[in-house]
């Protein structure tokens, strides 16, 4: 799909790094835009930045992962849009926790967001995209979809979960004139994990990957691109980053190398954590 002056696109998640990125990359290409996050400060500020005389964008807060809450939200885009030619799931959290102290909560809470949320958007969008006259659906995995990470079990699964529901939801849509695209990144320069940092087993590993990502991910403007070339190819799937596209490749080609280096590396770190708790 081509992405120009008119369409219309909707982004969830769209206050934080990645999603604003997007939201401005497509207003410089004149389209507009439906906003959609629970920081209502920041979406307004964002549409503030972004809103022009030819380019519509409106705010909406919304707990995605309340699905009656998804349900207004649709009805409120389709009284404040014409149309709506390109839905981006971006919403998503991540917990770093052990399996252990994974509590039931926990994961209800992230499957709620990353899957739920993105399942019941889908669905209560699709009405819309189908009247479009051709349009896209964007869902953000991960590269932890590959290969489940210690410590991140319940976003691991979740993403699995989304990049799984892609596939079958590509292949119902295709001749419905309404590509779906699954992306997987790797790391980006955001401050996602800033979220739940401290619900952490262990803040200062969880300070120094978010620092690690910092450092070295993918800047969101560079990702926010490479997702809408995506887009305008219709591809079935896009890796974004060099982790992204090597952590890939070897989860296929080594599972066994990949399992036996994270165990190792999950070990060291669990390991310094017992020797500090057991100092007296």
């Amino acid at each position: 799909m081509k992405l120009e002056p008119g369409k219309t696109a909707l982004i969830t998640g769209a206050a934080g790094g990645l999603g604003s990125a997007l939201a401005r990359a497509l207003a410089a290409r004149g389209c507009h835009l439906a906003l959609v996050d629970i920081d209502q400060q920041a979406l307004e500020t964002l549409a503030a930045e972004l809103r022009g005389p030819t380019l519509s964008v409106s705010c909406h807060t919304v707990d995605l992962r309340n699905r009656a809450a998804i349900q207004a939200l649709a009805e409120d885009v389709r009284q404040q849009h014409s149309a709506l030619h390109l839905l981006i799931n971006n919403a998503g959290i991540t917990l770093q926790k052990s399996v252990e102290t994974h509590s039931e909560a926990d994961w209800q809470r992230v499957f709620d967001l990353n899957f739920w949320g993105t399942v019941n958007s889908c669905k209560a969008f699709l009405p819309m995209l189908k009247t479009a006259g051709g349009a896209h659906i964007v869902n953000l995995s991960s590269m932890a979809a590959c290969y489940g990470m210690p410590s991140q079990s319940s976003y691991s699964s979740s993403k699995a979960a989304v990049q799984a529901y892609s596939e079958s939801l590509r292949a119902e849509l295709r001749g419905q004139h309404i590509g779906v695209t699954c992306i997987n990144p790797g790391a980006i320069n955001t401050q996602m994990i800033q979220a739940t940092l401290r619900e952490s087993d262990d803040i200062a590993q969880a300070e120094a990957n978010m620092a690690l990502a910092q450092r070295f991910g993918i800047a969101p403007a560079k990702a926010a691109q490479k997702i809408l070339a995506a887009v305008e190819r219709n591809q079935a799937q896009r890796f974004i980053g060099v982790d992204a596209r090597l952590y890939s490749l070897l989860s296929k080609l080594f599972p066994a190398a990949v399992s036996y280096a994270l165990a190792k590396s999950y070990e060291r770190v669990s390991g310094r954590n017992e020797a500090l708790t057991d100092r007296p």
